[in-house]
C-alpha cells in the first residue's frame, strides 16, 4: 500500500511541474518564436554558404536536420525551425520535471527497496541512500522519459509516410486538374483542395513556397527531394521530378505525364490490395495471436499458483523479471511486423 502512496507523490510532483511549465509556455512562446526563426535562418544560410562542403556543414548540424526532417513531416503545424526549439525546450523540460519528480519521491522512501526470497521476506527496506548517490535511478528514469517524444515522432512519422504514399495518388488527381497554370500555383491550388486528414497537405504547401520563393537551383532541388524523401517511395521521386522538369521546360507536357503516373500508382495500388486480401489471416494472427497465448498462459499459471504466488515470482525474482521483459519484447516486435505487413507503402515492390 505504501509504494501506491508514492507512486501518487511521484505522479502529483509531476503535475506541479506541469503547472508551473503552463504558467511559463506563454511567456516564453513569443521568444521561442523568434529563437526558431533565427536559427533556421542561420541553418539555410550555413548550407548556402558551405554548398560545396555539404558533407561537412551536415556533420555540424546533423542533430538540427534530422529533428527537422522528422517534424517536417509527423508535425500537422509544422514551422521550419520552429517546431525544433519547441520540441527540443518540451524534451529538455520532460527530462527535468522527471528528475526533479523522482528526487523528491525518493527522499521521502524510508529507504532502499530490497527483493529476497518471494516465498519469505518479500520486499524489505534497508537504510535511507544519500541524496549525493541517488541520482543514478532519476537519471535513467528521466533519459527514458525524455526518450518518449522523440520515439513517438518517429513512429508517427513512420505511420505518415505509410499513408503519405497513399495520399500522394490524391495530389496527382488533383494537380492534373490545374496544369495550365504555374508549378508554384497548382501546388497551392492542390494543397487548398485537398482534405484535412491528408498528410501532404502542409508539405505540399511548403514545396509550393519552396517553387515560389527559390534564390537558385540548388535551394530548389533541396527542397524537391525534402518532399520526396519524407514519403520515401518511387512514384514521390517521380512526381518531384515531373514538377522540377516543368520549372524549366514549362508545363505543357505535366498533363499526360502526371495521367501516366496516375495510371501506374492505381495498378500497384490494385495489386497491393489483392496480395494483402490473400495474406490478411496471417496478418492478423501475427497482431493478436501471440497476445491470446500469452493472456491464456499467464491465467493458466495463475490458477495452477494462486495470484499472490505467481506476482511474487514474475515480479520479485530476476528470473521473472527477464523473462517478462523477453515477452514482451517479443509481443513488441512481433506487433510491429505485423503492424508493416498490414499496410505496406504505395510504391513498386
Amino acid at each position: 500500500m505504501e509504494l501506491v502512496f508514492y507512486i501518487i507523490r511521484f505522479a502529483l510532483h509531476l503535475l506541479v511541474v506541469f503547472g508551473l511549465w503552463l504558467m511559463v509556455k506563454p511567456l516564453i512562446e513569443r521568444h521561442l518564436r523568434q529563437l526558431g526563426q533565427k536559427v533556421d535562418l542561420q541553418m539555410n544560410y550555413r548550407r548556402r554558404l558551405l554548398r560545396k562542403k555539404v558533407s561537412r556543414a551536415d556533420k555540424r548540424v546533423w542533430l538540427y536536420r534530422h529533428l527537422d526532417n522528422l517534424l517536417y513531416f509527423a508535425h500537422r503545424r509544422y514551422e521550419p525551425g520552429i517546431s525544433v526549439m519547441r520540441f527540443s525546450l518540451q524534451t529538455v523540460f520532460l527530462f527535468a520535471a522527471v528528475f526533479v519528480s523522482t528526487m523528491l519521491t525518493l527522499m521521502e522512501l524510508p529507504g532502499h527497496m530490497s527483493f529476497s526470497n518471494p516465498f519469505l521476506d518479500g520486499i524489505s527496506f534497508g537504510e535511507r541512500m544519500p541524496i549525493e548517490e541517488a541520482w543514478r535511478l532519476p537519471l535513467f528514469v528521466s533519459v527514458l522519459a525524455a526518450s518518449i517524444p522523440y520515439l513517438r515522432i518517429r513512429y508517427t512519422c513512420a505511420q505518415r509516410k505509410v499513408r503519405g504514399s497513399y495520399d500522394l495518388l490524391d495530389v496527382i488527381k488533383i494537380a492534373s486538374k490545374f496544369t495550365h497554370l504555374s508549378v508554384d500555383s497548382i501546388l497551392s491550388r492542390t494543397a487548398d483542395f485537398l482534405t484535412e486528414d491528408n498528410v501532404l497537405k502542409t508539405p505540399l504547401r511548403l514545396l509550393g513556397a519552396g517553387f515560389a520563393n527559390y534564390s537558385n537551383e540548388y535551394e530548389l532541388k533541396e527542397e524537391a527531394m525534402r518532399f520526396s524523401g519524407a514519403i520515401g517511395t518511387t512514384f514521390a521521386i517521380e512526381f518531384v521530378s515531373d514538377l522540377l522538369y516543368c520549372e524549366k521546360e514549362g508545363t505543357r507536357h505535366l498533363k499526360s505525364s502526371l495521367m501516366m503516373l496516375n495510371r501506374s500508382m492505381e495498378q500497384q495500388r490494385e495489386t497491393i490490395l489483392t496480395v494483402k486480401a490473400g495474406s490478411r489471416d496471417a496478418i492478423s494472427l501475427g497482431i493478436y495471436g501471440n497476445l491470446v497465448v500469452l493472456v491464456s498462459s499467464v491465467g493458466t499459471f495463475m490458477y495452477m499458483l494462486k495470484p499472490d504466488v505467481y506476482f511474487k515470482l514474475q515480479f520479485q525474482t530476476s528470473v521473472g523479471l527477464a523473462f517478462l521483459m523477453v515477452i514482451v519484447a517479443g509481443l513488441f516486435v512481433s506487433f510491429l511486423i505485423s503492424t508493416i505487413l498490414a499496410r505496406p507503402k504505395l510504391d513498386y515492390h
